[in-house]
Formats: C-alpha cells, structure tokens, sequence
C-alpha cells in the first residue's frame, strides 16, 4: 500500500501543476486572438477529467488534464492594405516556386534577382496572396512578362503593411496617390510616346535611387516592377519603368518620353519621402 499511495500522491501533485497551469495561460488570456505580421495565432486551452482505478482498493481518482491546440491562420487584408516582403539579407537571389510547395518546379525566370538589388538596397516584393497557414507568400517579380508572380517561402522574409497605393491614368495624364482613403498627392505627368507606350497593368515601387535635381531623372527615381513592351532594352540595360523627376517641367502633360512617368521634381521629392516600397501602382488608359 506504501507503494500504491505515494503513486496516488504524485498524481494529485500532477493534476494540481496542470491546473495551476490553466489557469496561468487563462490570466494571460489564452483563447485571445493575437495578430502579428498579418498572421491571426488562436490558442484554446481545454480542461477535461481524467479518472485512475486502483486494481487493489477499486477506489478511483480523478486527475485534471490540459489540452492546448494553437492555430496560425493568416488574417485577410484591410480596405486598401498592401502586404509587403522584405527578403531577408541571408537570402542573396531569389528562387520562387511555381506551386506553394518545396517539392514544386522554380519558376524559370528570364534573369536572377538578388539581394541586395543592383542599387544596393534590400529586395522588396508586393504580396498578391498568401496560403492559408501563412507559410508561403505570392509575391509579384520583377520580370519579364509585366506581372510575373512566383512563390517564396514566408521565412526568407520580413512581412510588413502599409496603406499607400498609386494611380497613374494615362488619357488623363494625371498620378494619383493615397495613404488610406487620404488622396496625398495629384500631378500632372509625362508619359510614354504613341510609338514607346507606357505599359498598364499593376506593378508596385521596388527600388528608390537618388539622383540630382538637374539630371533629366530629377532627384528621384522610383522604379517599378514593370517594363516597357516596345523596347527590348535602352541605354545598354532593360527597359525598366519608373517614375522620376525632370529637367523639362514644360513638358508635363504631354506624352514625350519612353514609357516612364515623369512628374514635376516637388511632387517626385515629395513621393520618395512618403512612398514605400512595394506600393501598388495602377497603371490604366
């Protein structure tokens, strides 16, 4: 019986830890939901009773027993919310997959993208979905075809938000910007020519490179994610589409240049401060 009862005791000493347990993650509230980096992690704490039968005395026990289940799920975006990937510094270039999966295909691309980018600043990747564990991330890639999307682990990057998104109309000739429902900024702007078309489609902002204010790029240049579809290449490089400054204001509203937009150097100033990266850019005619 010596035994038998201080087996007994060590599982009152069992069930009274589970409790104290319970009721610990209780106070710290369990079953909350806490959402971090678009993810939305539920924790249910379930308390149930559990009985023993001593064979000897057929007397029986009952002992508490804690089960806890956490669930990550990813919460859907807000009205007007960008996610945003930050691939990590320990990720160099970039292999997307075509399938959220480890075992699918990578996604053949037409040149490597690295990290950092040509200019020396980190990757950063629009988030277009996401599975449903948070484990991957569908990231548009700055490639050829506009629009090109692949999958990336969730690990190789940091996940941010933000509400700034853009909107170029091309029959208007006019770049619109907002922060929420908050219209920022309004200019007119120069887009491409009828033979070198700016292209339309949604592409974000993925790199930011300072100029001089008399350069004819002005001070800024916010690259985008798309390309022109006239042009192979210019200037010895690919035919990357950006919105940038001038050094001829005189032509704002008119359609002069090779497919990118340009705006006057005070708005372009003013976009480099207050645009992040991986804005969406809606583009249409």
């Amino acid at each position: 019986m010596g035994v038998m009862s201080h087996r007994f005791s060590a599982l009152h000493r069992v069930a009274a830890a589970l409790l104290v347990v319970s009721l610990l993650t209780a106070a710290c509230g369990a079953g909350d939901d806490e959402v971090s980096a678009g993810l939305t992690t539920t924790t249910t704490t379930t308390a149930t009773a559990a009985t023993t039968i001593d064979s000897v005395t057929a007397t029986s026990t009952s002992i508490a027993v804690t089960t806890t289940t956490t669930t990550t799920t990813v919460r859907p975006p807000e009205p007007f919310e960008t996610f945003v990937a930050t691939i990590k510094s320990g990720y160099q270039i970039l292999e997307p997959h075509v399938e959220p999966d480890g075992e699918s295909d990578r996604l053949q691309l037409e040149f490597e993208i690295y990290n950092p980018t040509y200019f020396g600043n980190p990757l950063v990747l629009m988030v277009t979905d996401r599975t449903a564990d948070g484990q991957w991330l569908k990231v548009q890639i700055p490639v050829r075809p506009n629009g090109t999307e692949g999958w990336i682990p969730a690990e190789h990057a940091v996940l941010s938000s933000h509400f700034v998104r853009a909107a170029v109309n091309l029959t208007d000739r006019v770049v619109k910007v907002w922060d929420g429902d908050d219209l920022i900024a309004e200019t007119g702007a120069v887009i491409g020519t009828a033979n070198r078309p700016t292209p339309v489609g949604l592409f974000f902002v993925n790199d930011l490179v300072e100029k001089w204010p008399s350069s004819a790029y002005g001070p800024y240049v916010l690259s985008l994610s798309g390309f022109s579809e006239s042009l192979e290449e210019f200037a010895g490089g690919l035919p990357v589409i950006a919105i940038h400054g001038t050094n001829r204001p005189e032509l704002i509203g008119g359609a002069h240049s090779n497919g990118c937009i340009r705006v006057p150097n005070d708005v372009v100033i003013f976009l480099a401060e207050n645009v992040p990266m991986g804005t969406p850019v809606d583009i249409y005619a």
